[in-house]
């Protein structure tokens, strides 16, 4: 088992190489299947890989300070209070690191 987390790694899935030892030690004690297993290894790769994109496109914006959902303004366009509480619910604007 000394390979794999190497293997991942250089398959690009750092997420999965980190948080390998973790999972399989809980999926073990839950009794996990192994498809559930690579399925929650997949879920923490996709979500790691969402928030480096979300950083990544924060960084190249150049903007100084991060927005948080108390700071979006809804009041700039009626479009935006009609959808208030599905942008709330979303996250879309809510991302903090």
């Amino acid at each position: 088992m000394n390979e794999l987390p190497r293997k991942l790694s250089l398959l690009k899935l750092s997420v999965m190489s980190r948080q390998l030892e973790t999972v399989l030690a809980e999926a073990a004690s839950k009794n996990l299947s192994v498809a559930a297993t690579l399925e929650w290894l997949a879920d923490l790769e996709l979500e790691g890989r969402r928030q480096h994109a979300i950083q990544r496109r924060f960084r190249f914006s150049r903007l100084q300070t991060q927005p948080t959902i108390e700071e979006f303004h809804f009041q700039h366009h009626k479009s935006r209070l009609q959808i208030k509480s599905k942008i709330r619910s979303s996250g879309i604007v809510c991302v903090n690191s």
